[in-house]
Protein backbone atom coordinates (compact mmCIF):
# COMPACT_ATOMS: atom_id res chain seq x y z
CA UNK A 1 0.00 0.00 0.00
CA UNK A 2 1.29 3.45 -0.91
CA UNK A 3 2.27 5.86 1.84
CA UNK A 4 -0.38 8.42 2.74
CA UNK A 5 0.87 12.02 2.96
CA UNK A 6 -0.74 13.99 5.77
CA UNK A 7 -0.79 17.53 7.15
CA UNK A 8 -1.42 18.24 10.82
CA UNK A 9 -3.60 21.26 11.60
CA UNK A 10 -2.94 22.52 15.12
CA UNK A 11 0.59 21.97 16.38
CA UNK A 12 0.15 21.84 20.15
CA UNK A 13 0.67 18.99 22.59
CA UNK A 14 -1.62 16.51 20.89
CA UNK A 15 0.08 17.10 17.55
CA UNK A 16 3.37 16.07 19.16
CA UNK A 17 1.76 12.85 20.35
CA UNK A 18 0.44 12.22 16.83
CA UNK A 19 3.87 12.88 15.34
CA UNK A 20 5.46 10.41 17.76
CA UNK A 21 2.81 7.81 16.90
CA UNK A 22 3.17 8.25 13.15
CA UNK A 23 6.95 7.92 13.27
CA UNK A 24 6.42 4.22 13.95
CA UNK A 25 4.14 3.78 10.91
CA UNK A 26 5.22 2.81 7.40
CA UNK A 27 1.82 3.79 6.03
CA UNK A 28 1.78 7.50 6.92
CA UNK A 29 4.15 10.40 6.34
CA UNK A 30 3.75 13.94 7.71
CA UNK A 31 4.63 16.45 5.00
CA UNK A 32 3.03 19.69 6.25
CA UNK A 33 1.56 21.51 9.21
CA UNK A 34 -0.41 24.60 10.13
CA UNK A 35 -1.00 26.61 13.29
CA UNK A 36 -2.01 30.20 14.01
CA UNK A 37 0.92 30.55 16.45
CA UNK A 38 4.22 31.36 14.65
CA UNK A 39 6.23 29.99 17.59
CA UNK A 40 4.58 26.60 17.20
CA UNK A 41 5.29 26.70 13.49
CA UNK A 42 8.99 27.22 14.14
CA UNK A 43 9.08 24.51 16.79
CA UNK A 44 7.34 22.11 14.41
CA UNK A 45 9.95 22.83 11.74
CA UNK A 46 12.79 22.30 14.20
CA UNK A 47 11.40 19.03 15.58
CA UNK A 48 10.36 17.47 12.27
CA UNK A 49 12.61 19.06 9.68
CA UNK A 50 9.49 19.79 7.62
CA UNK A 51 9.53 23.22 5.97
CA UNK A 52 6.00 23.15 4.54
CA UNK A 53 4.20 24.88 7.42
CA UNK A 54 1.83 27.83 7.53
CA UNK A 55 0.01 30.11 9.94
CA UNK A 56 -3.01 29.85 7.65
CA UNK A 57 -4.45 26.34 7.20
CA UNK A 58 -6.24 27.41 4.02
CA UNK A 59 -2.87 27.78 2.28
CA UNK A 60 -2.59 23.97 2.33
CA UNK A 61 -5.85 23.44 0.45
CA UNK A 62 -4.45 23.44 -3.12
CA UNK A 63 -1.45 21.24 -2.27
CA UNK A 64 -1.88 18.08 -4.42
CA UNK A 65 0.66 16.14 -2.34
CA UNK A 66 -1.53 16.18 0.78
CA UNK A 67 -3.84 13.15 0.85
CA UNK A 68 -5.32 13.72 4.30
CA UNK A 69 -5.36 16.30 7.07
CA UNK A 70 -5.38 15.56 10.79
CA UNK A 71 -7.25 18.21 12.78
CA UNK A 72 -5.63 18.46 16.22
CA UNK A 73 -6.80 21.92 17.31
CA UNK A 74 -9.00 22.73 20.32
CA UNK A 75 -12.61 21.59 19.72
CA UNK A 76 -14.02 25.01 18.77
CA UNK A 77 -12.14 24.88 15.47
CA UNK A 78 -12.92 21.30 14.47
CA UNK A 79 -16.10 22.01 12.55
CA UNK A 80 -14.89 25.02 10.55
CA UNK A 81 -11.60 23.36 9.62
CA UNK A 82 -13.34 20.09 8.81
CA UNK A 83 -15.82 21.89 6.57
CA UNK A 84 -12.97 23.75 4.85
CA UNK A 85 -10.94 20.65 4.00
CA UNK A 86 -13.80 18.27 3.26
CA UNK A 87 -15.29 20.83 0.88
CA UNK A 88 -11.96 21.02 -0.94
CA UNK A 89 -11.86 17.25 -1.45
CA UNK A 90 -9.38 16.35 1.30
CA UNK A 91 -9.87 13.35 3.59
CA UNK A 92 -9.93 14.27 7.30
CA UNK A 93 -9.06 12.58 10.58
CA UNK A 94 -10.53 14.48 13.54
CA UNK A 95 -9.42 14.64 17.12
CA UNK A 96 -12.56 14.23 19.23
CA UNK A 97 -15.21 15.58 19.44
CA UNK A 98 -15.03 16.67 15.76
CA UNK A 99 -17.73 19.31 16.29
CA UNK A 100 -19.42 21.00 19.24
CA UNK A 101 -22.99 20.03 18.29
CA UNK A 102 -24.73 17.04 16.72
CA UNK A 103 -26.10 19.38 14.04
CA UNK A 104 -22.61 20.46 12.99
CA UNK A 105 -21.48 16.84 12.91
CA UNK A 106 -24.42 16.04 10.62
CA UNK A 107 -23.20 18.78 8.29
CA UNK A 108 -19.72 17.24 8.21
CA UNK A 109 -21.22 13.85 7.41
CA UNK A 110 -23.15 15.43 4.54
CA UNK A 111 -19.95 17.00 3.22
CA UNK A 112 -18.16 13.63 3.15
CA UNK A 113 -21.00 12.19 1.09
CA UNK A 114 -21.33 15.19 -1.27
CA UNK A 115 -17.58 15.44 -1.94
CA UNK A 116 -16.94 11.67 -1.92
CA UNK A 117 -14.24 11.90 0.74
CA UNK A 118 -13.59 9.88 3.88
CA UNK A 119 -13.33 10.95 7.50
CA UNK A 120 -12.63 9.29 10.83
CA UNK A 121 -12.39 10.30 14.47
CA UNK A 122 -9.98 9.60 17.29
CA UNK A 123 -12.08 7.44 19.63
CA UNK A 124 -9.12 5.58 21.12
CA UNK A 125 -11.11 3.41 23.54
CA UNK A 126 -12.26 1.20 20.68
CA UNK A 127 -8.64 0.47 19.74
CA UNK A 128 -7.68 -0.85 23.17
CA UNK A 129 -7.40 -4.68 23.41
CA UNK A 130 -8.95 -4.65 26.89
CA UNK A 131 -12.11 -2.93 25.69
CA UNK A 132 -12.13 -5.31 22.73
CA UNK A 133 -12.32 -8.14 25.29
CA UNK A 134 -15.38 -6.50 26.88
CA UNK A 135 -16.92 -6.05 23.44
CA UNK A 136 -16.48 -9.76 22.67
CA UNK A 137 -18.04 -10.74 26.00
CA UNK A 138 -21.04 -8.50 25.25
CA UNK A 139 -21.41 -9.78 21.70
CA UNK A 140 -21.30 -13.42 22.73
CA UNK A 141 -23.49 -12.92 25.80
CA UNK A 142 -20.79 -14.90 27.60
CA UNK A 143 -21.84 -13.90 31.12
CA UNK A 144 -25.45 -13.03 30.55
CA UNK A 145 -26.91 -9.57 30.09
CA UNK A 146 -24.93 -6.50 31.13
CA UNK A 147 -26.88 -4.86 33.94
CA UNK A 148 -24.61 -1.99 34.96
CA UNK A 149 -21.54 -0.03 33.92
CA UNK A 150 -19.75 2.64 35.92
CA UNK A 151 -17.23 5.20 34.69
CA UNK A 152 -15.30 6.98 37.45
CA UNK A 153 -12.80 9.53 36.13
CA UNK A 154 -10.82 11.52 38.70
CA UNK A 155 -8.77 13.55 36.25
CA UNK A 156 -5.99 16.09 36.65
CA UNK A 157 -6.42 19.84 36.30
CA UNK A 158 -2.94 20.98 37.34
CA UNK A 159 -2.18 21.93 33.72
CA UNK A 160 -5.55 23.67 33.25
CA UNK A 161 -5.44 27.21 34.69
CA UNK A 162 -8.77 29.10 34.85
CA UNK A 163 -8.04 30.88 31.55
CA UNK A 164 -7.46 27.61 29.66
CA UNK A 165 -9.86 26.95 26.77
CA UNK A 166 -10.93 23.69 28.43
CA UNK A 167 -13.15 25.60 30.89
CA UNK A 168 -14.77 27.79 28.22
CA UNK A 169 -17.98 26.22 26.90
CA UNK A 170 -17.72 28.22 23.68
CA UNK A 171 -14.31 26.69 22.97
CA UNK A 172 -14.56 23.17 24.42
CA UNK A 173 -18.25 22.38 24.63
CA UNK A 174 -17.82 21.54 28.32
CA UNK A 175 -16.71 18.31 29.96
CA UNK A 176 -19.46 16.15 28.46
CA UNK A 177 -18.56 17.19 24.91
CA UNK A 178 -14.79 17.65 25.16
CA UNK A 179 -14.04 14.58 27.24
CA UNK A 180 -17.19 12.59 27.85
CA UNK A 181 -17.67 11.60 24.21
CA UNK A 182 -14.82 9.06 24.55
CA UNK A 183 -16.82 7.06 27.06
CA UNK A 184 -20.22 7.66 25.47
CA UNK A 185 -18.80 6.09 22.31
CA UNK A 186 -17.43 3.20 24.36
CA UNK A 187 -20.81 2.53 25.98
CA UNK A 188 -22.60 2.91 22.63
CA UNK A 189 -20.17 0.37 21.11
CA UNK A 190 -20.68 -2.11 23.94
CA UNK A 191 -24.39 -1.66 24.64
CA UNK A 192 -26.01 0.30 21.82
CA UNK A 193 -27.48 3.79 22.05
CA UNK A 194 -29.19 4.79 25.30
CA UNK A 195 -32.93 5.33 25.30
CA UNK A 196 -32.57 8.30 27.64
CA UNK A 197 -29.89 10.05 29.67
CA UNK A 198 -29.55 13.01 31.99
CA UNK A 199 -26.73 14.70 33.84
CA UNK A 200 -25.76 17.27 36.44
CA UNK A 201 -22.97 19.85 36.56
CA UNK A 202 -21.16 20.92 39.73
CA UNK A 203 -19.43 24.29 39.91
CA UNK A 204 -16.12 24.93 41.61
CA UNK A 205 -16.64 27.29 44.53
CA UNK A 206 -16.39 31.02 43.74
CA UNK A 207 -15.09 30.48 40.19
CA UNK A 208 -18.05 29.69 37.95
CA UNK A 209 -16.05 26.82 36.44
CA UNK A 210 -17.77 23.47 35.96
CA UNK A 211 -15.13 20.99 37.11
CA UNK A 212 -17.36 18.00 37.92
CA UNK A 213 -20.21 16.33 36.07
CA UNK A 214 -22.22 13.21 36.73
CA UNK A 215 -24.87 11.48 34.70
CA UNK A 216 -26.80 8.32 34.03
CA UNK A 217 -27.90 6.62 30.81
CA UNK A 218 -30.44 3.84 30.23
CA UNK A 219 -29.64 1.35 27.46
CA UNK A 220 -31.40 -1.67 25.99
CA UNK A 221 -32.34 -4.59 28.26
CA UNK A 222 -32.45 -2.13 31.16
CA UNK A 223 -28.66 -1.78 31.31
CA UNK A 224 -27.77 1.31 33.34
CA UNK A 225 -24.54 3.29 32.85
CA UNK A 226 -23.39 5.99 35.25
CA UNK A 227 -20.65 8.51 34.58
CA UNK A 228 -18.58 10.77 36.80
CA UNK A 229 -15.86 13.13 35.62
CA UNK A 230 -14.01 15.36 38.06
CA UNK A 231 -11.11 17.54 36.96
CA UNK A 232 -9.78 18.16 40.45
CA UNK A 233 -6.52 16.24 40.97
CA UNK A 234 -2.79 16.58 40.27
CA UNK A 235 -1.70 14.33 37.41
CA UNK A 236 0.33 12.13 39.76
CA UNK A 237 -2.85 11.35 41.72
CA UNK A 238 -5.46 10.87 39.00
CA UNK A 239 -7.34 7.61 38.59
CA UNK A 240 -9.92 6.26 36.15
CA UNK A 241 -11.81 3.00 36.00
CA UNK A 242 -14.62 1.56 33.92
CA UNK A 243 -16.57 -1.27 35.54
CA UNK A 244 -19.04 -3.59 33.84
CA UNK A 245 -21.41 -5.81 35.78
CA UNK A 246 -22.93 -8.80 33.99
CA UNK A 247 -25.30 -11.41 35.38
CA UNK A 248 -22.37 -13.79 35.94
CA UNK A 249 -19.28 -11.56 35.99
CA UNK A 250 -17.73 -8.37 37.30
CA UNK A 251 -15.20 -6.63 35.02
CA UNK A 252 -13.02 -3.62 35.79
CA UNK A 253 -10.67 -1.76 33.42
CA UNK A 254 -8.19 0.49 35.21
CA UNK A 255 -6.74 3.70 33.83
CA UNK A 256 -7.83 6.51 31.47
CA UNK A 257 -5.94 4.50 28.88
CA UNK A 258 -6.43 1.11 30.56
CA UNK A 259 -3.57 -1.34 30.72
CA UNK A 260 -5.23 -3.77 33.15
CA UNK A 261 -8.59 -5.56 33.06
CA UNK A 262 -9.85 -7.93 35.76
CA UNK A 263 -12.83 -10.22 35.30
CA UNK A 264 -14.30 -12.06 38.29
CA UNK A 265 -16.64 -14.65 36.77
CA UNK A 266 -18.70 -17.74 37.32
CA UNK A 267 -17.54 -20.19 34.64
CA UNK A 268 -17.84 -23.67 33.26
CA UNK A 269 -14.99 -25.48 31.45
CA UNK A 270 -16.09 -24.30 28.00
CA UNK A 271 -16.24 -20.64 29.02
CA UNK A 272 -12.95 -20.86 30.89
CA UNK A 273 -11.24 -22.39 27.85
CA UNK A 274 -12.56 -19.68 25.55
CA UNK A 275 -11.40 -16.86 27.84
CA UNK A 276 -7.94 -18.35 28.35
CA UNK A 277 -7.30 -19.39 24.76
CA UNK A 278 -9.42 -18.02 21.89
CA UNK A 279 -10.24 -14.65 23.43
CA UNK A 280 -6.67 -14.10 24.60
CA UNK A 281 -5.29 -14.85 21.12
CA UNK A 282 -7.74 -12.42 19.52
CA UNK A 283 -6.81 -9.71 22.02
CA UNK A 284 -3.08 -10.25 21.46
CA UNK A 285 -3.44 -9.51 17.75
CA UNK A 286 -5.95 -6.67 18.09
CA UNK A 287 -3.56 -3.71 18.40
CA UNK A 288 -0.25 -4.05 16.53
CA UNK A 289 2.77 -3.67 18.81
CA UNK A 290 0.80 -4.21 22.02
CA UNK A 291 0.74 -7.69 23.55
CA UNK A 292 -1.60 -9.01 26.24
CA UNK A 293 -0.83 -11.37 29.12
CA UNK A 294 -3.29 -13.31 31.29
CA UNK A 295 -3.11 -14.54 34.87
CA UNK A 296 -5.83 -16.56 36.60
CA UNK A 297 -6.72 -17.18 40.22
CA UNK A 298 -9.25 -19.75 41.37
CA UNK A 299 -11.63 -18.18 43.88
CA UNK A 300 -13.94 -21.14 44.38
CA UNK A 301 -14.78 -24.45 42.73
CA UNK A 302 -17.40 -27.17 42.83
CA UNK A 303 -16.85 -30.87 42.10
CA UNK A 304 -19.59 -30.90 39.49
CA UNK A 305 -21.60 -28.23 37.72
CA UNK A 306 -23.74 -26.54 40.34
CA UNK A 307 -26.92 -24.61 39.56
CA UNK A 308 -27.07 -21.00 40.77
CA UNK A 309 -29.93 -18.53 40.67
CA UNK A 310 -29.92 -14.82 39.87
CA UNK A 311 -32.57 -12.46 38.47
CA UNK A 312 -34.94 -15.42 38.51
CA UNK A 313 -32.69 -17.39 36.14
CA UNK A 314 -30.73 -20.54 36.72
CA UNK A 315 -27.25 -21.24 35.36
CA UNK A 316 -24.56 -23.86 35.94
CA UNK A 317 -20.98 -23.17 36.97
CA UNK A 318 -18.04 -25.28 38.09
CA UNK A 319 -15.82 -22.47 39.36
CA UNK A 320 -15.47 -18.82 40.21
CA UNK A 321 -12.25 -17.49 38.63
CA UNK A 322 -10.50 -14.13 38.56
CA UNK A 323 -8.90 -13.40 35.17
CA UNK A 324 -6.38 -10.55 34.96
CA UNK A 325 -5.45 -9.28 31.50
CA UNK A 326 -2.45 -6.94 31.33
CA UNK A 327 -1.04 -4.97 28.42
CA UNK A 328 2.72 -5.26 28.03
CA UNK A 329 3.39 -1.54 27.41
CA UNK A 330 2.80 1.56 29.50
CA UNK A 331 -0.22 3.78 28.92
CA UNK A 332 1.64 6.29 26.75
CA UNK A 333 2.85 3.61 24.36
CA UNK A 334 -0.65 2.15 24.30
CA UNK A 335 -2.14 5.60 23.71
CA UNK A 336 0.19 6.26 20.76
CA UNK A 337 -0.55 2.81 19.33
CA UNK A 338 -4.31 3.45 19.55
CA UNK A 339 -3.99 6.83 17.83
CA UNK A 340 -1.75 5.34 15.14
CA UNK A 341 -4.16 2.47 14.53
CA UNK A 342 -7.06 4.88 14.10
CA UNK A 343 -5.20 6.95 11.53
CA UNK A 344 -3.94 3.86 9.69
CA UNK A 345 -7.47 2.51 9.55
CA UNK A 346 -8.63 5.64 7.73
CA UNK A 347 -5.62 5.38 5.42
CA UNK A 348 -6.74 1.87 4.45
CA UNK A 349 -10.09 3.33 3.42
CA UNK A 350 -8.49 6.16 1.45
CA UNK A 351 -6.26 3.65 -0.39
CA UNK A 352 -9.22 1.39 -1.21
CA UNK A 353 -8.27 -1.50 1.07
CA UNK A 354 -11.63 -1.36 2.90
CA UNK A 355 -14.89 0.53 2.28
CA UNK A 356 -15.34 2.41 5.57
CA UNK A 357 -13.32 3.10 8.73
CA UNK A 358 -14.07 1.18 11.91
CA UNK A 359 -15.10 4.42 13.60
CA UNK A 360 -17.07 6.93 11.55
CA UNK A 361 -18.50 10.41 11.92
CA UNK A 362 -21.86 8.73 12.48
CA UNK A 363 -20.36 7.28 15.68
CA UNK A 364 -19.11 10.76 16.58
CA UNK A 365 -22.62 12.17 16.16
CA UNK A 366 -24.11 9.45 18.36
CA UNK A 367 -21.63 10.30 21.12
CA UNK A 368 -22.52 13.99 20.79
CA UNK A 369 -26.21 13.07 20.97
CA UNK A 370 -25.61 11.48 24.38
CA UNK A 371 -23.54 14.47 25.51
CA UNK A 372 -26.45 16.75 24.64
CA UNK A 373 -28.85 14.47 26.55
CA UNK A 374 -26.58 14.95 29.57
CA UNK A 375 -26.58 18.70 29.00
CA UNK A 376 -30.38 18.66 28.47
CA UNK A 377 -29.89 20.75 25.33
Amino acid sequence: METCNVAIIGLGGFARLISAAIKESKKIRIIAGADSDPNRIEKFKEETGIEKASCNAAELLPDPDIDMVIIATPPAYHYDLGRLFLSSGKHVFFEKPGALTPEDMSMLIELTETNKVKAGIDFVMRRNPLYFILKELCNKNMFGLPERAILENYAHDDSLPPEHWFWDYEKSGGIWVEHGVHFFDLANWLLGLPKKAYGEKILRDNTGLTDRVLGIAYHNNNAVVSYYHGFTKPEAFEITYFSSIFERAYAKAEGWIPIKLTIDAMVNPEVEKYIMEDLLMKARSYLPGIDVTLETRLLNSWDSAKTFMGRGKGYKATARVKFTYQLTKDRWEVYRACVRRGIEDLVQVIKGVKPEPDVTLHDAKKALDVAFMMEER
